[in-house]
């Protein structure tokens, strides 16, 4: 066997023990390569891994409800209008298009005399009012038309009445005079009742989306109308009174207390000529002017 033979053996003889050499040399580079997406999931973007894997992630998990959900929002307004100082409750029924609205108004007022068949009246006006109403915005915007119902209402006067001595006074169409020796002259009470405290509806038009989701302040304006029952006026007077009075003598006859000359029929007639004037406020206007402040 010669040298050339010997070389040509020992070569195919190491061949094996070199190429598995190189193999596992090479082994752990493959191996970390094969490692490198596990490791770098895990550190990275756990959530975009979970996500590809088909799990849903915390985002997908909680998506956001925000106002798409009757409830879901909640606003609060003050206002002034003709029935006094107030304030609006609000949340969405349908975000954006309709709204249930509640809210309240108070006013206590005093005017100076008032004087009706030369009986002189003065008293405190009060308006306490309480309603529920549902918004609808036809056009998305801050244009709406609302319907509902007045839950509360005391508004009235309640007032004294006087007649100073000898002065005449009209009820029922007939003619009475106050004690002309001023001793006891005519008093009484008077109490006008708009409406009684019954449910009864309202609709207005106005301006104004309380759970707008343009900015948390928004101006408000609304008119419109409440249907009350009949207004109400009773009468109650004492003291003396004349049933005659002669111009030429300056005498007064057939006086006593009113109880006797100033006939109940008279009173009566009086009280509905008065509901009859005031008829027309069955339908109580409204009208005011608020901002409000959407909370979320």
């Amino acid at each position: 066997m010669n040298l050339r033979l010997l070389s040509m053996l020992a070569i195919l003889t190491l061949s094996p023990i070199a190429l598995s050499a190189q193999t596992a040399t090479a082994s752990p580079a493959l191996y970390a390569a094969s490692a490198a997406p596990a490791s770098f999931s895990s550190s990275v973007a756990p959530n975009a891994f979970v996500a590809a894997a088909g799990t849903p992630s915390a985002a997908a998990a909680a998506p956001s409800k925000g106002s798409s959900l009757p409830f879901s929002g909640l606003a609060v307004g003050v206002k002034v209008g003709l029935a006094g100082y107030g304030f609006d409750v609000a949340t969405p029924l349908w975000p954006q298009r309709l709204n249930l609205r509640g809210g309240a108004s108070f006013l206590t007022y005093t005017p100076g005399t008032i004087v009706t068949d030369s009986v002189n009246i003065n008293g405190t006006i009060k308006f306490q009012n309480a309603g529920t109403m549902v918004d609808w915005f036809p056009f998305h915007g801050i244009f709406r038309l609302s319907a509902g119902a007045t839950i509360y209402n005391n508004t009235g006067l309640t007032a004294t009445l006087n007649v100073p001595a000898k002065q005449s006074f009209t009820f029922g169409g007939t003619t009475y005079y106050s004690d002309p020796t001023n001793v006891n002259p005519i008093t009484g009470t008077g109490i006008f009742t708009f409406g009684g405290n019954n449910v009864v509806p309202r609709t207005t038009i106005g301006f104004g989306n309380m759970l707008s989701k343009k900015g948390h302040l928004h101006f408000e304006t609304e008119i419109g109308v409440q249907y009350f029952s009949a207004p109400t006026v009773a009468y109650t007077i004492s003291g003396t009174a004349c049933q005659n009075y002669n111009s030429t003598t300056n005498t007064y006859t057939n006086c006593g207390p009113s109880s006797t000359t100033v006939s109940q029929a008279s009173i009566t007639t009086e009280q509905n000529n008065l509901q009859n004037d005031l008829t027309d406020l069955r339908f109580f206007p409204i009208l005011s002017f608020g901002l409000s402040y959407r909370i979320h």
